[in-house]
């Protein structure tokens, strides 16, 4: 059950953000670097903090990186210079997470993992704790550039799980 609600949390994860996207394909250049009241600036820096964040997490859970290697990998605004660059990214995070959570079972969704920081120190969770916060700041993230979106005349429209999940169960 575990398992299935993570494959839920990042099915909507997937969902939103191409509504994201779709809003954003419609901006200038100008308005995708706009400076705007979000942590991360503009909408192209903030897009790039969540897609790499989402990105670093994975590559520790799947393996492909320990943890703070995974962390420590750097994407630099200057690669994504555009939506179809940064939705390129995105692509492939959908692709590699869907391919992590087809095999994702309760039991893995329960495992500790850890990793030692740079001072010593061991930093650990269960991996549906940590699947359940990159999913959160997705959605914090999301918020942020739906604003600004919207003050482009962009509005990505309804960006809530329930949207989400009545669409789900319409296709049913």
């Amino acid at each position: 059950m575990l398992a299935d609600a993570m494959r839920m949390n990042y099915g909507y994860d997937e969902w939103a953000t191409a509504k994201i996207f779709d809003a954003a394909t419609g901006l200038s250049a100008e308005q995708l670097d706009a400076q705007g009241p979000i942590p991360h600036g503009s909408i192209r820096a903030t897009l790039l903090h969540l897609l790499s964040v989402h990105r670093r997490y994975l590559m520790w859970w799947d393996g492909s990186l320990g943890g703070w290697e995974a962390y420590s990998q750097t994407f630099e605004l200057d690669d994504y210079p555009d939506v179809a660059s940064l939705r390129a990214f995105w692509s492939e995070n959908v692709e590699r997470t869907c391919a992590f959570n087809a095999h994702l079972t309760d039991e893995d969704a329960g495992r500790f993992i850890s990793t030692t920081m740079p001072d010593g120190n061991e930093f650990g969770l269960p991996l549906w704790q940590m699947m359940q916060h990159v999913s959160n700041h997705s959605t914090q993230h999301r918020s942020e550039i739906a604003v600004m979106l919207t003050g482009f005349g962009h509005s990505p429209g309804d960006v809530d799980m329930l949207f989400y999940q009545m669409e789900s169960h319409a296709r049913a």
